[in-house]
């Protein structure tokens, strides 16, 4: 399977961060980023494009492939993409996927939440500064 993290940046270097809602059957109410699984027949940079309009309403241009993940335990591979809304403001469009919604810089974010609260994504950021460190 093949899933991708949309990592939504604005001025500059604040990110989205969305808070899991307690009814997903993995990871409830754990911090991750807006995501979603591709479809057959889309590119990555579709899937963020089709999940973030589904999920938060917006429009956004995927920008580029920050890294990629994987995650044995899930059978999944994780593909970070960095995105730029081009149109709306992010909502809440899907309240079973998604509870809370964060703008904060990348590295304040992950000062405040320590890993018992995000998902493995983040999780995997925080190991790995380099790869983040132009979001910041």
């Amino acid at each position: 399977m093949s899933d991708h993290a949309a990592i939504i940046v604005r001025k500059g270097n604040e990110v989205l961060f969305v808070k899991r809602s307690m009814k997903k059957r993995i990871l409830p109410g754990a911090w991750a980023f807006p995501s979603g699984t591709k479809h057959e027949h889309e590119t990555l940079l579709e899937t963020a494009k089709r999940e973030a309009m589904e999920e938060l309403g917006v429009e956004v241009r995927p920008d580029h492939v920050l890294c990629t993940q994987e995650l044995p335990e899930f059978g999944d591979t994780l593909h970070f993409v960095t995105c730029t809304i081009t149109k709306g403001t992010p909502s809440i469009r899907e309240p079973k996927e998604i509870e809370r919604l964060l703008w904060m810089p990348f590295k304040d974010f992950l000062e405040q939440h320590d890993d018992s609260k995000i998902g493995h994504g983040l999780i995997y950021l925080r190991k790995n500064p380099q790869l983040w460190a132009s979001l910041s």
